[in-house]
């Protein structure tokens, strides 16, 4: 063992040691903080455009910024979005096909895999024309392309086909079915065990020449189960008859006797998937058109809303609980019939709130489409219950809200990304099939965090990208409707120096002009600086960065200071241009995740998001350039601890000049071990045995505010050896008098071989023993005269009667890692009085010693 080279010469030490005992009965009360600034290590957390591509993007973007970046800054950025008509340039056509030509056919994604369900092979009604399979295809998300493989038939090189089960298809045929198109499908990720999630098809159109003579709606809902290789579980599909999509009687209740023949199915329905806040998972079925050939009324729309909700297994079930027999709940109806249109999830951070919305857009009115609809409506979600409140007051108007109308449009889809509203491809043509009017435009409008749709141009202009001859995103000649969409996150490469995207849209199969289905996909990219053709900006933004770890040497960490570079060299045009910087932080037990930080506000909650402002010379919270916030300067009660953490920036414009963004370069936070050792002075007493003096009871504890995960061994924060405790001895010439009414602090700048100016005797502590929540008994033989480094001669110290003051200084030299906090109890109990705690002895005898336990004495090794 190494000791401190304090002592000019080798001593003799006790070697069986006193062993360690772990946690006290009772916890010692918390003791007060005193906390002092560090010098720690820097963790950039986002930098690259790759770092920046993982986080959530609220009318922001990531750019290729600066085009020559000063270390440790290299190429991206955040941005506030350009607004306006899509850049057709970030479109191409994949290299990659379906394996067959196909229209109406929903595509969903979960993570890399794209999904496309069903569909259509030729637009002639009353056939067995329809694909009873699921092909798979896995992205590159670097590229946006699709990996390749060995084809196997029925699939190709790019997609694997999987069978999908068939099943009763309900009262318009007793032959179990598989194939159908115009379904409604959703993706729904896993929130537990090791699946990647699961994908649900709901309603669609059949045909079987052997049950039916036309075309019918089915009511199957059909639940596959997605491994996490993007692998379809055979053993993980399930249609239970509870799921069954629903049909209401006169009454306006749901149907639930399974043989009922009023039972009736649902095709070309907008289906939904909302996760809230609260972490409910909700499918919506909104509309839908319902072909019955065996029943009276054969063809209608519906304007009915249903919900349900899937369960922790992937199991549906009924949002309130109030029925077994259906786990469809009924909502209010839509204020007319709908099919064909689409129902886009969309989200939004607001405050601490995290909400969700459904945006629904075009369709057709009537079953033949001879009515498009041209309003738009948004559903506020309620996070707990799931329930819809409707509005058609959507879009913002100064400090008020207003109606606005949207081109119609029939076979349309639909989604949201970085809260733009994509409204994509479809046919504005009336009847049916409206092949003559497939467009090839994605028009786009973007909403603010209260879901209101912002006015792109000044001039009240909310959706952008309708002209088909300037607008076109398809290359041409290439137009669609009845096609399908779906998004899947970029992971663009490492330090790329060119212009990268945060996810990539695929338009996938639908039927052209003259209404045949075709086996093509597009893919763009979106959520990069590119992404428009647009010169403004819009007028705010957030972007919130992934939670990612902040651990230090594997342990929780104390952040000290963020750092954030800007460019910000506001124009005499945008004076008011800014990045507004909060983070958050928490400590857990090896997770990091959103579910981990505790929403509220609250000043006590020590995972509340915090304010970081670094000029605080004008209402501005960020300057050009290097910016640091000094955490103990910000939060001067505060320790901030973290495994986990978080930043979000709010962009900010002067509405002036709508061509200018703010950019943020990268992120960074300064963080040290968090864990301290701090020692406690557990025993301290000066007994004495008929009047002389027997023994100095001293026991040391390594606790830091009672808590274990709170403490660092003395050892791992120090290194090895030993650190000193000095007892300071004064034998009083009044005994009512105290001679001793003090003890040094530690004193950090003292230096290894100081000595307090008090110290009788001292003795060395060996590191390796203060483990947390360990303790260290001090023998009484290792008690060495503080000036000559002699064993201590009691018989001189308490040889002459009297009384004696005695005090006591831990670690004087400050080698044992603590911080002030630590320090802040080194002169007695816990906690210190301003001057220590003295201890007082009468002596009337000559000193007795307690007899000690054989020793065996090693000599000192210096350092």
């Amino acid at each position: 063992m190494m000791f401190s080279p304090r002592l000019f010469r080798p001593s003799m030490l006790l070697a069986a040691l006193a062993l360690i005992a772990l946690i006290v009965p009772t916890w010692l009360p918390s003791p007060a903080r005193a906390l002092d600034d560090e010098t720690g290590t820097d963790q950039v957390i986002d930098n690259s455009q790759a770092d920046f591509a993982s986080g959530v993007f609220q009318r922001t973007v990531v750019s290729a910024a600066p085009s020559s970046p000063t270390n440790p800054d290299v190429v991206g950025a955040i941005e506030l979005a350009p607004v306006g008509a899509l850049n057709r340039n970030n479109w191409t056509t994949s290299a990659a096909a379906l394996p067959q030509a196909l229209s109406d056919a929903p595509v969903v994604a979960l993570g890399r895999y794209l999904f496309v369900i069903g569909g259509a092979t030729s637009p002639i009604a009353n056939e067995e024309n329809r694909s009873s399979y699921i092909y798979r295809g896995v992205v590159n998300q670097a590229t946006g392309g699709f990996e390749t493989h060995a084809p196997v038939a029925p699939g190709n090189d790019s997609f694997t086909a999987i069978s999908i089960p068939a099943v009763d298809p309900g009262s318009e045929c007793d032959t179990p079915l598989a194939a159908r198109s115009r379904a409604g499908a959703v993706a729904v990720p896993a929130t537990t065990g090791t699946n990647l999630g699961y994908l649900f098809i709901v309603g669609g159109s059949m045909y079987d020449q052997d049950c039916a003579t036309y075309d019918f709606s089915t009511n199957i809902v059909q639940r596959a189960t997605v491994d996490a290789n993007g692998n379809i579980i055979s053993s993980g599909w399930s249609a239970p008859s509870s799921w069954r999509f629903p049909t209401l009687d006169d009454s306006g209740s749901i149907i639930t006797a399974t043989d009922s023949p009023d039972l009736r199915g649902v095709q070309n329905v907008q289906l939904v998937h909302i996760r809230t806040s609260a972490g409910n998972d909700y499918i919506y079925a909104i509309g839908g058109l319902s072909i019955a050939p065996s029943q009276f009324l054969r063809e209608d729309v519906y304007p009915y809303v249903f919900y349900t909700k899937v369960g922790a297994n992937g199991n549906l079930v009924h949002p309130t609980g109030a029925s077994t027999q259906t786990v469809w709940q009924r909502l209010a109806d839509l204020p007319f019939p709908l099919h064909s249109g689409t129902a886009i999830a969309a989200y939004a951070t607001s405050g601490s709130s995290q909400n969700a919305a459904i945006f629904l857009l075009g369709g057709c009115t009537d079953v033949e489409c001879n009515t498009l609809n041209t309003s738009v409506y948004r559903a506020d979600v309620n996070p707990t219950t799931g329930a819809l409140t409707w509005t058609n007051q959507v879009a913002r108007v100064g400090n008020s809200t207003q109606v606005i109308n949207i081109q119609g449009r029939q076979g349309v889809t639909g989604l949201s990304f970085n809260n733009r509203l994509y409204y994509v491809t479809g046919s504005t043509a009336t009847g049916s099939p409206g092949a003559s009017g497939a467009t090839a435009t994605i028009p786009v409008a973007i909403y603010g965090d209260d879901f209101l749709l912002e006015d792109l141009t000044g001039s009240g202009t909310y959706v952008v990208g309708t002209n088909e001859v300037s607008d076109y995103v398809l290359p041409l000649p290439n137009k669609r409707l009845n096609a399908a969409v779906a998004i899947v996150p970029a992971v663009p490469p490492d330090n790329a120096t060119t212009q990268v995207n945060a996810a990539w849209v695929y338009v996938v199969g639908g039927s052209n002009e003259t209404n045949q289905p075709t086996d093509t996909i597009f893919f763009g990219g979106v959520g990069g600086a590119n992404e428009s053709t647009g010169t403004n900006r819009a007028s705010e933004g957030w972007y919130y960065s992934q939670p990612f770890e902040v651990l230090t040497s594997g342990e929780t960490s104390r952040l000290l200071a963020i750092k954030w570079l800007t460019d910000l060299n506001r124009p005499p045009s945008n004076p008011e241009a800014d990045i507004r910087l909060q983070f958050r932080a928490v400590v857990t037990s090896g997770t990091c995740r959103e579910s981990d930080f505790d929403p509220s506000m609250a000043p006590t909650n020590p995972s509340r998001w915090r304010d970081l402002d670094s000029d605080t010379s004008s209402q501005l919270r960020s300057q050009h350039g290097l910016n640091i916030i000094r955490l103990i300067d910000a939060f001067p009660t505060e320790e901030i601890q973290a495994t986990c953490m978080q930043y979000r920036a709010q962009f900010i414009q002067d509405p002036g000049d709508r061509t200018f963004s703010p950019k943020l370069y990268y992120v960074a936070v300064e963080k040290v071990v968090a864990a301290k050792p701090d020692i406690l002075i557990d025993t301290f007493d000066v007994t004495t045995n008929s009047g002389s003096f027997a023994n100095i009871s001293l026991t040391l504890r390594n606790l830091r505010r009672n808590s274990l995960a709170a403490t660092r061994s003395v050892e791992a924060a120090s290194g090895g050896g030993s650190f000193f405790v000095d007892l300071c001895i004064k034998r009083r010439t009044n005994p009512s008098t105290p001679e001793l009414t003090a003890v040094p602090a530690p004193n950090p700048s003292a230096g290894s071989s100081a000595t307090p100016s008090c110290a009788t005797v001292s003795a060395q502590v060996p590191k390796h023993t203060l483990v947390p929540g360990a303790t260290y008994t001090i023998p009484l033989s290792a008690w060495v005269n503080s000036q000559t480094n002699q064993s201590a001669d009691w018989s001189t110290i308490f040889g002459e009667p009297g009384t004696y003051d005695i005090g006591i200084v831990v670690d004087y030299n400050v080698m044992a890692g603590e911080d002030a906090e630590g320090r802040s109890n080194n002169r007695g109990e816990n906690v210190s009085p301003p001057n220590g705690i003295i201890r007082t002895v009468t002596i009337i005898a000559p000193p007795s010693p307690e007899p000690e336990n054989p020793k065996v004495f090693v000599p000192v090794v210096f350092r």
